[in-house]
Parts: structure tokens; C-alpha cells; sequence
């Protein structure tokens, strides 16, 4: 039986009646459905409980779960990190909110009682600008803690990492790491007004193991338990507003470049092909600014994706994976043109840099190795780049105009 004490208690302090609150072991936001109407509230609690429930409106309401004009029963998802040390994920989908909407919410099972309250912004849609922030290869130490206090002060919408997040390895050992990476986001990837930033993820090669399997889950167990739901597949797709679609690829850790994801890819960047903004988010760099020109995935990624970016007029390319800073040059056909695809990278979102050649290589309009992240701007005219050092200098700017 839980003890009492646990549970939610009236606190009398100066007189106010105020609720006691506690955490579940965490709360993290992603999308398994449209930013502007729905949100997943994912929480992981120590071991099962009976239900988690999700109270929500939005006013703030202090804490107070009766007080809040809406509430969700989390569903519990039997996931394979229960057998790293008993955790288990709930997740409310919330839907039909509206959109460009500030939302309160607390959770409550219990075992930990009531949290305390927190709060995220649906996004606005139609032609409304919006604001991301990309990067990836984090890890849990060094450069990363300013640069997600710096990417939080940005005021992004929601997140975007290119894969590499906790490096575990797809290890169901590594329960503590993923505890201090999910801390770290939630600690100081918030905005300057108090908001919850939600994540969206494309897969690494360090969220796999070598386990030979063909099952995500067990091939990536942390990734497809934490992340899993984001899609149908590993890769899926994010439709933002009217103007802009997001395309979260796996570059070959799980499932092969050619084949089924190449020939999805066709089919949904036809889908979308009058949306003016087309962004393409995985991990390894089909444009290295340190690896090889001619390594294997890059290879098989300029093989078998860029003839589709090209085809269907993509605006940017979000690359990880080197550990460097890079900007390309517009390129189409394996050539530099005036109207091509941008590829930006190169995934030093906390680890620690690696080098690059001593002049830009002939594709790349600029590289450096320093740790940084990238803010991306929409709007319904064009996107503006800015890439962000660990001190809070400005390594690169750019505008790409609506084609």
C-alpha cells in the first residue's frame, strides 16, 4: 500500500490553503499528431502505478487538479526500458486544443501525488511564422548545459534533434544517462516565459545496439520507448501550418536508406509538394564537413535521397553526425546552383568538436569545429538560419526566400 503522505495533501501556509506536490521521475513533451490542435504529455514514473492522470485549461489554476477545466486519463504503454529498472510511460494525448494557445496542466497518480503545474504553447498554423531550434550529438555534460540554457532562451516552438541524444548505445543499462539528458531538457531547455519545449527526434547511430534484430524496439529500446510514438515508422513525417513539413529520416541505423523508406519518402514529399517549405531532418551528413566525401552512409544518402530532395525542390537539409559547424552552398544534381537545397549541420549540440579542413571543401560555404545549435525561422515569406556558439555568439546567419 502507498503511504498516505505521498498522496495529495491541503497545506495551510499563511493561512492560504496551497497543494503539496510532487514529481513523477519525469515529463516530457512530443507530437504524435498536429502542433496547432494536440500535444502528448509523456510521463515516466518510478514503477507502474494504477492510472496518471493529466489535469489541464488555459488559466493557470495553481495546482489545484479540481480546479482545472479539463482532464485525461494517460494511457499506460508497455515499453522494454521496465526491465532496466521497473519505469513505466504513460502518455496523454491531448486533442482538439486550440491552436497558438497557451496550456496549463499538472499530473497526478498515486504514488507521487500532484505535480507541480507547467505549461506549452500549441503552434499557431495557418501562415503564422513559427520558430525551431536544431541540433544534435548532445551527450549529457560539457557544452551541453549552455547551449540548451541558450536554445531555451530562444523561445523556439519546439525542438528538433538529428539523433545521437543520450549516447547509450540502445543499452538498457543506461537508465542513469537518459535520467540526467531528460533532466537537462527539462531544466534548461525552458523559454523565457516559464514554457515547456516539446522535442522531435530523427534516430542516430548511437540510440542503436548490435544486437541483430530487425525490431526497432530492439535494436533502439530507449529511442523507440521514449520516441517511438512520434510515428508510424522510425522515419515519419510533421506537417507544420500551411506552409511548412518536416521529413524525420533514419540514415540506415535501422532501416536501409533504399527500399520501403526511400520509396515513403517519394510518396510523401509528392504528398506535400505544394507546400513551400520542405525541411529533411537525419543523421548522417549526405555533405560532411569532417568525414569522409565517400563514406558509406553519406554515399548511400546522396544515392538515394538528394535525386527526391532535388526533385521535389527541398529547403533544407538538417544534418548531425561530424560534430563540426557547416553551412553548404545551395547544391542540386551533385552541383553548386543558384536555387538548391541548403544542407546545414554538422550535429555538435554538446559534444565535443572535431576538426575540419583548413579551407571550406568545395560544396560547403562554410565549417568550423565548434560546439553550436541552429534557430530556425518560418515565416510565410522565407526562412532565417542562425547558428549559436556555447558563449552566445552568433556563428552564422542566412535567409533562404520562399522559391
Amino acid at each position: 500500500m502507498k503511504f498516505l503522505a505521498r498522496m495529495l495533501v491541503l497545506v495551510l501556509i499563511g493561512g492560504v490553503a496551497t497543494f503539496a506536490t510532487a514529481e513523477p521521475l519525469h515529463i516530457y513533451l512530443t507530437y504524435s499528431g498536429a502542433p496547432e490542435t494536440s500535444i502528448d504529455i509523456n510521463v515516466i514514473t518510478p514503477e507502474r502505478v494504477t492510472r496518471v492522470d493529466v489535469h489541464f485549461d488555459t488559466r493557470s489554476r495553481d495546482g489545484n487538479p479540481d480546479s482545472y477545466a479539463n482532464h485525461v486519463r494517460a494511457s499506460t504503454y508497455r515499453t522494454i526500458i521496465e526491465l532496466s529498472d521497473e519505469r513505466t510511460l504513460y502518455a496523454a494525448h491531448l486533442t482538439d486544443l486550440k491552436p497558438g494557445t497557451e496550456y496549463y496542466f499538472v499530473t497526478e497518480d498515486e504514488d507521487t501525488g500532484v505535480s507541480r503545474e507547467r505549461k506549452f504553447r500549441t503552434l499557431p498554423g495557418g501562415n503564422k511564422p513559427f520558430r525551431f531550434v536544431n541540433g544534435g550529438d548532445m551527450g549529457v555534460d560539457g557544452a551541453v548545459v549552455p547551449l540548451l540554457q541558450l536554445a531555451g532562451k530562444a523561445d523556439p516552438d519546439f525542438g528538433l534533434i538529428g539523433g545521437d541524444i543520450a549516447y547509450v548505445n540502445g543499452l538498457l543499462g543506461g537508465n542513469r544517462t537518459w535520467d540526467r539528458w531528460l533532466k537537462n531538457w527539462e531544466t534548461y531547455t525552458t523559454t523565457s516565459d516559464g514554457r515547456m519545449v516539446p522535442i522531435v527526434t530523427a534516430i542516430g547511430n548511437h540510440e542503436t545496439n548490435d544486437y541483430i534484430s530487425t525490431d526497432p524496439e530492439m535494436k533502439a529500446p530507449w529511442y523507440m520507448s521514449l520516441f517511438g510514438r512520434q510515428g508510424e515508422n522510425v522515419y515519419w513525417s510533421l506537417r507544420v501550418g500551411d506552409n511548412a513539413v518536416f521529413y524525420l529520416l533514419d540514415s540506415g541505423h535501422i532501416v536501409p536508406h533504399a527500399g520501403t523508406q526511400t520509396e515513403w519518402l517519394d510518396a510523401e514529399l509528392n504528398r506535400y509538394s505544394t507546400v513551400p517549405f520542405k525541411f529533411a531532418a537525419y543523421h548522417v551528413p549526405l555533405y560532411p564537413a569532417h568525414r569522409d566525401y565517400n563514406g558509406d552512409y553519406s554515399v548511400r544518402g546522396r544515392t538515394h535521397w538528394a535525386p527526391l530532395f532535388d526533385k521535389y525542390n527541398l529547403t533544407l537539409a538538417l544534418e548531425h553526425h561530424d560534430h563540426v559547424f557547416k553551412r553548404s552552398k545551395p547544391l542540386k544534381g551533385g552541383q553548386v546552383v543558384e536555387e538548391g537545397t541548403v544542407y546545414i549541420g554538422d550535429g555538435c549540440f554538446g559534444r565535443s568538436a572535431r576538426t575540419v579542413d583548413a579551407q571550406p571543401r568545395w560544396y560547403n560555404e562554410k565549417e568550423k569545429g565548434t560546439p553550436h545549435f541552429w534557430i530556425v525561422d518560418v515565416t510565410r515569406n522565407g526562412v532565417e538560419c542562425e547558428a549559436i556558439d556555447a558563449d552566445g555568439e552568433t556563428l552564422d546567419r542566412f535567409s533562404l526566400p520562399k522559391k
